[in-house]
């Protein structure tokens, strides 16, 4: 395969499962300024979406303050900001185009499907209140495109590079989320801390990763620091956990033709391998003290696998 059609089909799926993750954390987190106990702070939450999507520098380079409306339409639609939603659904386009002739057709109808919709929803600005219909839009379109990557491909060479863009992102956004709600229950007021709002801050993390109800029949209690870490890092059942997509990661890139030299300590199958090996066998008494470091280090081991990933086999010219 072509270098240049393996980066379409990998940056497909890691756009595919951004975009998502981005939009469900945004409609979940700015629900929760209505929802929440009193004490939760509304430029918090901002701050909080800003952070997770890796936008906050970029609209402070264009806005003053934290404005609802603003934020909202950043994060959304705004053609000021290269990394917003409608941006990640038109990259998603326009890498499935790069490969057309390597997928099915019912997968890039879904994706022409996708795109126009979003399209259609676009106004001159996009109203705060409007997230939870645009976001609902974008999770529900991103499952039915996976859907059609699960059923109608062949599980071959494209189906494992598409997948393993869709493993590696899903650990990377949700390690963001632990690393910005950390961040986020850290501003919180001492008095506060351990409280009903930490609480409900860990209870928005599930639901940012649409794994509320899953916890809820694990562990049968409040959401607590311990309990989420443990279930979002370490759960081998959970399909949104690290620890599962890290096995996921290490079985595409098993599964993939690439030209490796066996025994190199720097060959792709040996970082994939020890990191799924980490998360097989710690255990959140390990970490839990250190989850910040934890999170940071975890989260460079994945870009440094996929940075090799690129270098070795997916630039081209």
């Amino acid at each position: 395969m072509l270098s240049r059609i393996g980066n379409s089909l990998f940056w497909m799926g890691r756009y595919i499962v951004r975009a998502e993750h981005i939009a469900r954390y945004t409609r979940v987190q700015y629900v929760s300024i209505v929802d929440a106990p009193l004490g939760q702070n509304r430029e918090v939450i901002l701050e909080s979406i800003l952070n997770m999507a890796g936008s906050k520098e970029a609209y402070f380079g264009v806005h003053d303050k934290l404005e609802d409306d603003k934020v909202i339409d950043f994060i959304s639609i705004s053609e000021a900001n290269d990394f917003s939603i409608l941006s990640y659904i038109g990259r998603i386009r326009e890498n499935a185009r790069g490969s057309r002739d390597n997928i099915s057709i019912e997968l890039w109808e879904a994706i022409n499907r996708f795109y126009h919709k979003v399209n259609e929803l676009m106004s001159a600005e996009m109203p705060s209140e409007e997230i939870e219909f645009f976001a609902r839009r974008i999770e529900e379109n991103s499952y039915i495109t996976k859907g059609y990557i699960e059923n109608t491909l062949l599980h071959n060479d494209v189906w494992q590079l598409i997948s393993l863009g869709m493993h590696l992102e899903r650990a990377i956004q949700v390690i963001r989320i632990l690393q910005t709600k950390l961040e986020d229950i850290d501003k919180l007021d001492a008095q506060v801390n351990e409280s009903a709002l930490e609480n409900y801050q860990w209870s928005t993390t599930l639901r940012s990763t649409e794994a509320f109800d899953m916890f809820m029949r694990c562990h049968k209690t409040s959401p607590t620091r311990s309990h989420v870490l443990d279930f979002l890092l370490f759960d081998t059942q959970f399909p949104k956990s690290v620890a599962y997509s890290m096995e996921g990661i290490k079985k595409c890139i098993e599964g993939i033709a690439f030209q490796q030299e066996e025994g190199k300590r720097e060959s792709l199958e040996f970082m994939a391998g020890k990191l799924a090996c980490r998360f097989q066998y710690l255990t959140i008494e390990e970490v839990e003290d250190r989850a910040p470091q934890f999170l940071k280090r975890t989260l460079d081991n994945v870009y440094e696998l996929a940075s090799l990933l690129d270098v070795k086999y997916l630039k081209y010219n």
